[in-house]
């Protein structure tokens, strides 16, 4: 059986919308640093921040990375805003 490659890459890109400008500043800054961190031969990450909403651009080259990236930072995002509330 060969074991052809199926995809080339793959690309997801989600927004987070936080209540104001102030706390997602907070956010970004939080998680940034992540983004230099978290760099490997099989993925790579885009943040940016826009007013109140942080956009996340993952890259990644196998599905297994992609979802592994997504939840990295959809934890850290969800720390960030937990510790906002204290």
């Amino acid at each position: 059986m060969s074991k052809e490659k199926i995809l080339n890459s793959i690309e997801t890109i989600f927004s987070i919308e936080l209540d104001n400008s102030h706390d997602a500043e907070i956010v970004y800054n939080s998680i940034k640093p992540e983004v230099s961190f978290a760099r490997n031969e099989r993925s790579t990450t885009e943040i940016e921040l826009n007013d109140n909403t942080i956009t996340i651009k993952i890259f990644s080259y196998d599905v297994v990375s992609l979802r592994a990236s997504i939840n990295s930072y959809v934890r850290w995002i969800k720390l960030s805003t937990e510790i906002l509330k204290i």
